[in-house]
């Protein structure tokens, strides 16, 4: 499994995971895409190599084009809590869910979605 951050989180989160050596692959779309890049586009793309996608934009259940890439490449995405928060703070959030991020995706078939709160638990968001 490997972790995806969406642009909207940034690169110093994934950057300050690679530097701890998380565990599990860490990649980041400034890597692959330019910034500009339309989720239509670097979605299928992350989608098919079976990418586990964090991020802060939470439409992905609802946007046409983002949703038929989560269901047609078995996408499993998590809406990262904090979009505005400082970057302790966003990273806080993810260390707290990381157990459950890892979890989530072992109990749980893919298609999925699930919102990250503040505090680490996840809530499931109904993939349509």
């Amino acid at each position: 499994m490997t972790l995806f951050f969406d642009r909207d989180v940034g690169i110093s989160l994934p950057k300050a995971l690679l530097e701890l050596k998380l565990p599990t692959p860490v990649e980041y779309h400034q890597q692959y895409f330019e910034i500009d890049e339309l989720d239509d586009v670097w979605m299928p793309q992350v989608g098919s190599r079976g990418w586990m996608l964090i991020g802060h934009d939470s439409r992905h259940h609802v946007e046409p084009a983002e949703l038929s890439a989560v269901k047609q490449y078995d996408m499993a995405c998590f809406y990262l809590w904090g979009s505005h928060a400082k970057r302790w703070e966003k990273a806080l959030c993810f260390l707290r869910a990381y157990p459950a991020i890892l979890e989530a995706d072992r109990v749980t078939t893919r298609p999925y979605i699930f919102l990250v709160t503040e505090t680490g638990l996840l809530r499931p968001v109904p993939v349509p």
